[in-house]
């Protein structure tokens, strides 16, 4: 059953403190939300985005955020920020951006390219970030390493960048697996996949009798039986939208020359639909309708990605009405607060919702190593 959630809810698990995070490749705070949902503390955040950072303000306005670039700064600048010394953080955590292996594009085929952010921020080179942030983690020493990454990671030749980054922790003096996890097994309404590398600290595998083969039991939650997960209508079909933001939706859809096939995705309760659904030959034999999706209400949501959720022609469309997705239902099938304050225009919203970690599931994370390995050193 899905349960709305407010900022003060996030706030009063915030206050218990029970571990300390510094997060780097923030965002507008997807993860961060996850953490104080299960009792963290964020002594400070690093966001080279400025409508990310806008966010993220909105909503946590008391956190430090360090506006520079990854490759710019180094562990003694966040510790510095963050007032601790080397070796006391509980967690680190970083997103570092990997497009180029993403399920939802074509992998492997964006490395070394620039990308580009809504608010034209742009960045070369992504795939190098995920090293960057290791080199971070050597000068902060955490006792965790958290790092989020497409699932993609793990697939294909992609495998060798994944192991890479398996073997980048164990030089700098920790033990690290790697696992996709989906965040629709995890509470929230959306079928959104993402592997999640965790690394302890050899000294803290040692004193809690931790080894490579029983560490993955104790770091990752059971998944939730299928059973109960949460379906898209329940999540959004009491949303009370913003009557003018529908219809500019509306309008989009009605003004393109692509509206002919939104049209003719049919409804189905229980599949997700497609243009390239084998049924649709005869009328696109191309089949290359920018991947729109009719979503089956009756499942999870399909992934959301930064891009598909804007005012374009791909990406998730309401199941029953030719539109996109409102802002207030892409903050219900993030699991978002239903308050949480987005900054920006339409797509600028859409797509910072699109680049988060998913809340609950990271909530379900860090409390299982919090409750397994944090809490266990205290005693």
């Amino acid at each position: 059953m899905f349960k709305p959630y407010y900022l003060d809810d996030v706030y009063k698990s915030a206050d218990q403190k029970l571990f300390t995070v510094i997060s780097t490749f923030a965002g507008g705070g997807g993860s961060s939300t996850g953490y104080k949902l299960s009792g963290g503390n964020i002594l400070a955040v690093n966001e080279f985005v400025e409508s990310a950072r806008d966010t993220y303000k909105a909503n946590y306005p008391d956190t430090p955020i360090m506006p520079d670039d990854i490759k710019q700064i180094s562990g003694d600048d966040i510790l510095k920020v963050a007032n601790i010394k080397k070796g006391e953080l509980d967690i680190l955590d970083g997103s570092p951006p990997c497009s180029a292996f993403s399920i939802a594009g074509k992998r492997d085929k964006g490395w070394d390219q620039e990308k580009s952010y809504s608010d034209g921020k742009k960045v070369e080179n992504i795939e190098d970030l995920f090293f960057e942030f290791i080199r971070v983690a050597e000068q902060v020493q955490a006792k965790v390493i958290i790092g989020e990454n497409v699932a993609g990671i793990t697939m294909g030749t992609a495998r060798e960048y994944f192991n890479r980054i398996v073997n980048g922790f164990g030089k700098i003096g920790y033990e690290a697996v790697g696992k996709v996890m989906n965040a629709a097994e995890h509470g929230t309404p959306q079928a959104r996949q993402r592997c999640f590398f965790v690394a302890i600290r050899n000294d803290v595998m040692d004193k809690l009798g931790i080894n490579f083969m029983n560490m993955e039991s104790l770091i990752y939650p059971e998944p939730n039986k299928k059973e109960d997960t949460i379906s898209l209508r329940e999540a959004i079909e009491d949303v009370d939208n913003d009557p003018e933001e529908v219809q500019m939706l509306l309008d989009f859809v009605e003004g393109s020359f692509q509206k002919k096939w939104i049209e003719l995705l049919p409804f189905s309760p229980t599949k997700h639909r497609k243009p390239s659904d084998p049924e649709f030959i005869e009328i696109n034999p191309k089949q290359s309708m920018f991947n729109m999706i009719r979503p089956a209400p009756d499942l999870p949501c399909p992934t959301l990605t930064q891009a598909g959720q804007k005012k374009g022609l791909s990406g998730v469309f309401h199941y029953d009405s030719n539109r996109k997705l409102t802002i207030k239902e892409l903050k219900r099938v993030m699991g978002l607060p239903d308050d949480f304050k987005l900054q920006g225009d339409f797509d600028q919203q859409a797509e910072r919702v699109g680049r988060m970690v998913a809340p609950l599931m990271m909530k379900e994370l860090s409390g299982n190593i919090y409750k397994n390995i944090l809490c266990q050193l205290k005693k």
